[in-house]
C-alpha cells in the first residue's frame, strides 16, 4: 500500500492533499480516483484512505479507518552529531530515521569541518524532508525531528535532562559500550554525542566529564561521522528492543 505523509489532526473525514505529496500521488505513482492509500500524520497515527477527487495538483481523499500503530523504539534516542561534508549528512539522516532515532541535533564542535551558521533554515528544512521520506519508506508513523544547529556547550547544558548521556570517544578510560548499556537497563531517553573526524578537543572532553557524560568506545577503528551515528543508533535500538 502506498504511504504518504500529511500533517493533519485526527478526526477529519475528508482531506485535501497538495504540494509534493499530491505530485507524488498523481505524477509518480499515477494513482486514480478510487485507489486506496495510507496517509500518516507524523504523530503516530496512520489512516486507510480512498482517493475521491483529483483537481489540478490537489488530491481529495476520504478517511476510512484510523490505526494507531507504534513502531517506535522503547527508548527515545537523540543524536548530537558533527556535520559531515556534502551529502554524507543525507545518509546519516536517512539511516538514523530508519533506525527509529527520536531527534537529530547538528552540532558545531571546535574541530568540525562543516560549521553551520544560525541562519541555516533552508538546510534544516531539506534534512527534515529527507527524514520524512525515510519514515514513509520504512513504515514509521512518527518522523525524526531535525533540531536547529547549536554549539557544543549549549547542548551539553541539556545533558542532565537525559537518563543516559553518552560520549563516543577513543579516550583510554572510555568503557565498552556494551558494558555501559548493561549498567543502564531501563533509561527513558538517551543522548549520544558524535564528534567530528578530527576528534574532540581536550576542553570538550573535560566539559563532558564535568557534565556527567558516560564515555564509551565504539571499537578500535576510526569511524566517519555518519558511520558512527548509524552504528550507535543501531546498537541502542537493538539493545533496548527487548
Amino acid at each position: 500500500m502506498n504511504r504518504f505523509y500529511v500533517p493533519f489532526h485526527a478526526g477529519l473525514k475528508n482531506l485535501w492533499i497538495d504540494s509534493s505529496e499530491s505530485h507524488h500521488i498523481i505524477h509518480v505513482k499515477r494513482l486514480k480516483i478510487g485507489d486506496s492509500i495510507i496517509v500518516f500524520n507524523g504523530t503516530g497515527d496512520e489512516f486507510e484512505a480512498e482517493i475521491e477527487d483529483i483537481e489540478d495538483n490537489r488530491v481529495n481523499v476520504r478517511i476510512n479507518q484510523q490505526k494507531t500503530i507504534s513502531k517506535e523504539n522503547i527508548v527515545e534516542i537523540d543524536i548530537a552529531f558533527a556535520i559531515p561534508k556534502g551529502k554524507r549528512s543525507h545518509l546519516l539522516i536517512q539511516k538514523c530515521t530508519e533506525l527509529g532515532v527520536h531527534k537529530l541535533i547538528p552540532i558545531n564542535y571546535a574541530r568540525s569541518v562543516v560549521k553551520l551558521k544560525d541562519d541555516c533554515s533552508v538546510k534544516i528544512e531539506k534534512w527534515q524532508k529527507i527524514a520524512i521520506e525515510a519514515s514513509k519508506q520504512c513504515g514509521r508513523n512518527t518522523i525524526t525531528k531535525i533540531g536547529n544547529v547549536v554549539d557544543f556547550d549549549n547542548i551539553l547544558n541539556t545533558s542532565d535532562s537525559y537518563d543516559l548521556p553518552l560520549f563516543a570517544c577513543s579516550q583510554s578510560d572510555s568503557d565498552n559500550l556494551k558494558n555501559t548499556l548493561q549498567e543502564h537497563p531501563k533509561p527513558n531517553n538517551i543522548l549520544s554525542f558524535i564528534g567530528p573526524e578530527g576528534g574532540f578537543t581536550t576542553n570538550e572532553i573535560e566539559m563532558a566529564k564535568r557534565a556527567g557524560c558516560k564515555f564509551v568506545s565504539l571499537g578500535s577503528q576510526i569511524l566517519r561521522v555518519e558511520t558512527a551515528a548509524i552504528a550507535v543508533s543501531a546498537i541502542l535500538s537493538y539493545h533496548y528492543s527487548t
